[in-house]
């Protein structure tokens, strides 16, 4: 039997049009998945990138329950991939209504719709559910969240365990990811990239700046992050909690020394300074380090040809910069 005779499988994704989403739907759309018929959900930039994703892309508001039942009750898709979420912790703190509307709401919405289409629910989380006082952090490890971020991502995880456990039919996978980073559409767009922001205005006023040198963070590619969703969705082991990260440990103090020598500083250490306290704002969790054996693991036995891969950080900036013609 050919593939083009098979049956698609359909695949759902929400905040298609974001940093995370946009790598969604460049793999999902790659010319060997043919067998995937992919709906991508973006809102407020869908003009920027409906052309980018014709065939693919719809607009629509998630946190509109009727709309959003409407249109997955219409397209009954196989999977869901809810990627949609306010993941900035100052402006969850500054905005707790709006940001427990779309981190929680939608969830509870999708969980509802998922069981209602036969669909499993893919609901990507993130490290901000641990303290970060005990890494590195296994799936089965205690969570307790510092942020009301990290409270929504909590609260939506634990959602959705609870509805497997009244449905025997639901089916899920959650997916923890660290801070992420990729081809950006400005350097505000992620928290790693808005780094450079600042090494910029450091290196073009000749003004010594101090960058956060507490927070450990693992910053991950979101090309590999969606190749793993890709072969934890085909590997089929569902009702699980899974941790994905790239293992290199950065504070962003590390991140402005490798962006300055990329940008041409000679001397980075010499304009660029480590603050070794606490950072002010949202609080945040000191080193939530995930331990990804449980999701290698578990890619590795159920795939003939699993490409499970870590960019490198230094290797992977360049690139990014150069997209954005800053170098």
């Amino acid at each position: 039997m050919s593939n083009a005779a098979l049956p698609k499988t359909k695949v759902l994704i929400t905040g298609a049009t974001g940093l995370l989403g946009r790598a969604l739907m460049k793999v999902f759309t790659q010319p060997p998945l043919e067998h995937i018929q992919l709906v991508g959900l973006g809102w407020s930039r869908y003009e920027k990138y409906v052309n980018q994703f014709p065939n693919e892309l719809r607009k629509l508001d998630i946190t509109n329950d009727s709309e959003l039942s409407e249109f997955v009750n219409d397209f009954k898709p196989n999977v869901i991939i809810h990627a949609a979420a306010e993941r900035r912790p100052d402006q969850c703190e500054g905005d707790k209504e709006k940001t427990q509307k779309l981190n929680v709401g939608t969830t509870e919405k999708l969980i509802e719709l998922s069981k209602s289409v036969n669909a499993t629910l893919f609901y990507i989380s993130s490290d901000y559910v641990f303290d970060g006082e005990h890494p590195p952090y296994d799936i089965d490890a205690k969570t307790n969240p510092l942020s009301f971020y990290g409270k929504t991502k909590e609260e939506s995880e634990q959602l959705i365990i609870n509805a497997a456990s009244s449905s025997s039919s639901f089916k899920y996978i959650i997916l923890r990811v660290p801070v992420l980073y990729g081809y950006v559409e400005n350097l505000k767009e992620c928290a790693v990239t808005v780094v450079a922001e600042q090494v910029i205005k450091a290196r073009d006023t000749k003004q010594p700046i101090e960058i956060d040198n507490w927070q450990i963070r693992y910053p991950t590619c979101v090309e590999d992050v969606a190749r793993v969703c890709y072969e934890l969705m085909i590997s089929k082991q569902y009702n699980s909690i899974y941790h994905f990260s790239a293992q290199q440990m950065k504070t962003k103090y590390d991140m402005a020394i490798d962006m300055a020598k990329v940008l041409g500083i000679t001397d980075p250490q010499s304009l660029i300074k480590p603050m070794n306290e606490k950072p002010s704002g949202a609080p945040r969790p000191h080193n939530a380090c995930l331990n990804i054996f449980h999701t290698v693991d578990t890619i590795k036995k159920n795939l003939n040809n699993p490409t499970i891969h870590l960019s490198i950080f230094e290797v992977q900036l360049p690139l990014i910069f150069k997209d954005l013609k800053l170098i």
